[in-house]
């Protein structure tokens, strides 16, 4: 509801001419009370400032924040709350506050909580919870919103907690009316309303009672809360500052025995008072003009804001793409890890089947001198049967000699086991296994698998003492690649010139820091300068019926063993050089 009032002394064309200032102010009572209240007060700048119109422009809070909102009103008189919603909003400018008849301009306006006066005592907010309250408005700074705060703070959310409230409007003194005819046990409204009926003769003193009343020093009124600034002064943002000026230079002139200031029900306007009790006061209630903010934002920045929305789905979307993708490129990546942990193992299962195939190989090439081998101790215990069959015909029978012919029979059934079991270990197929091994037994075993062709064709093999050589590695493959490195010296030793010196094949250890040096020397044909640059190449062979695989194999394993392989020149013959990492020792 709005009521513009104004009068004037001048004549209607001198009044045509004259340019109009319109004053808003807020009313939570009467609107014909408030007209009453502030006209003497427009009268007042419109015999000062004959040049303008001032126009009293009264109205509720929703009709006041709409003229506020259009630009309509020139200046405002409201409470503390409004003002600074209007400063945030608008960029209101606060000028004056409105200095009471009695009190503080700081402490103008609380709450009063008024029961009927054969109520039983209320000692605190939260037994209001089963009663009957009635207030103006929500918007009411004086009455609602200064008590909310004192409930907030003792623990009470009116709209949870009190589920009788109820507001009923305008006029104020209603609500007295309310509590008189039992239609209510509760009224929230701001002080000096009470003292103001019971004055008028409306209502009498003994008929109500001011719940939990504050003291309150250079106070006429009963109070239930803290005192608050209450009216203020303030020009909206298109008026100019000069003019502003003087018209609040006027109003401080005014006198507390002035017609207006009596009317007006105050003695005179001050400099601004400070307002961080308000802004207490809002924040504890949650009072906030953010909605409404909000909507002047989005009309003030609304093509940045759709801009920066605009740009953030983008990244959105570009960021959801991306995860997609990545999703995608990760589960082709698991697959292909699995394809290539499966070819890896396929490779695996095949290498391993290779090497006991040229292990297969090379037994067949040492075949004749493992029967030679395998004919001596079998001859032996042949030999020896005979003999124990022919003493158990003597008489009487010799049982020592007896014993020691079938003990020698065993000894060599044993020697025929180990050269068995020595080929069954070094053929057998065995999934790969890096252990702990001694280099010098491994050696020894290999040689074993060589021992009748060796003494058959009259080879010297020399093997310096040296202490233990302990590597981490794959016995058999070891012993696969120094079974290929003998068998090769053997065959070079087999090509040698008659006359020249005896055949020899000489291992020399070598222990570093972390490695070991195995060097195996034969003094055969050697190696052409062709050959020491392909010994490594598969299927490049100077064998008749060799596969060009051997030395390629020994190169593969030696370098899964984190080793290396090569030929050395020598003056006569061939060496070839072997390195191996030491197993590394336990740390205390």
């Amino acid at each position: 509801m709005i009521i513009l009032s104004f009068t004037s002394v001048l004549h209607a064309e001198s009044y045509q001419q004259r340019h109009i200032i319109r004053v808003g102010i807020l009313s939570f009572d009467d609107i014909n009370k408030g007209i009453s209240r502030w006209q003497p007060t427009i009268d007042y700048l419109n015999n000062t400032f004959p040049q303008y119109q001032f126009i009293l422009v009264m109205g509720d809070v929703k009709s006041i924040d709409q003229l506020v909102a259009n630009g309509t009103i020139d200046f405002a008189i409201t409470n503390g709350v409004k003002l600074l919603q209007y400063q945030t909003e608008y960029n209101a400018v606060r000028m004056l506050s409105l200095n009471p008849v009695t009190g503080d301009p700081q402490y103008a306006i609380g709450s009063a909580v008024i029961a009927r006066s054969d109520m039983p005592e209320i000692k605190n907010w939260g037994e209001l919870k089963d009663k009957r309250i009635v207030a103006t408005t929500p918007q009411a700074f004086g009455g609602y919103q200064i008590i909310t705060r004192e409930w907030v703070n003792d623990g009470i959310t009116p709209v949870k907690d009190l589920s009788h409230l109820k507001f009923t409007g305008i006029p104020q003194e209603n609500l007295l009316s309310q509590l008189i005819n039992n239609e209510a046990d509760i009224a929230v409204l701001p002080t000096c309303v009470l003292e103001q009926a019971i004055q008028s003769g409306r209502f009498r003193s003994t008929q109500f009672k001011v719940i939990k009343q504050k003291k309150q020093s250079m106070f006429p009124c009963l109070s239930s809360t803290p005192l608050y600034p209450h009216w203020t002064f303030s020009r909206m943002q298109h008026v100019h500052e000069q003019l502003a000026s003087e018209i609040a230079r006027s109003l401080l002139s005014i006198k507390a025995g002035d017609p207006p200031a009596v009317t007006g029900e105050y003695k005179g306007w001050t400099v601004p008072v400070n307002d961080k009790s308000v802004i207490a006061l809002m924040q504890d209630i949650g009072l906030s003009n953010n909605s409404d903010h909000i909507k002047i934002l989005w009309q003030k920045y609304r093509g940045w804001l759709l801009i920066a929305l605009g740009y953030g789905l983008l990244l959105i979307g570009y960021h959801l793409r991306v995860n997609y993708l990545v999703k995608i490129r990760t589960r082709k990546l698991e697959e292909m890890m699995e394809l290539n942990k499966a070819s890896a193992e396929w490779i695996r299962v095949q290498q391993e089947k290779f090497y006991s195939a040229q292990r297969f190989l090379l037994s067949g090439e040492m075949a004749a001198g493992l029967a030679h081998e395998l004919n001596q101790p079998l001859m032996a215990i042949n030999n020896y049967v005979v003999g124990c069959r022919m003493r158990l015909q003597q008489q009487p029978l010799d049982i020592h000699s007896l014993d020691q012919a079938l003990q020698k029979a065993i000894q060599h059934t044993a020697n025929a086991k180990n050269i068995i079991q020595r080929l069954r270990f070094f053929i057998k197929h065995h999934p790969e296994k890096q252990e702990a091994i001694c280099l010098n037994d491994v050696i020894s075993n290999a040689l074993a698998l060589f021992t009748s062709e060796i003494n058959r064709e009259k080879i010297t093999v020399v093997i310096p003492e040296s202490p233990r050589v302990v590597i981490c590695a794959d016995e058999i493959l070891i012993q696969q690649v120094l079974v290929n490195l003998i068998r090769n010296g053997l065959d070079a030793l087999k090509l040698k010139n008659s006359s020249a010196p005896s055949p020899q094949i000489t291992f020399a250890i070598t222990e570093c820091d972390s490695s070991v040096l195995l060097k195996i020397l034969d003094n055969g044909v050697g190696l052409t300068q062709e050959q020491a640059e392909h010994l490594f190449v598969p299927f490049m062979t100077s064998k008749d019926n060799g596969l060009g695989l051997g030395m390629a194999i020994c190169k593969r394993i030696i370098e899964a063993h984190s080793g290396r392989i090569w030929a050395e020149s020598v003056s006569e013959g061939a060496c070839i050089c072997i390195r191996l990492p030491l197993m590394k020792k336990a740390t205390a």
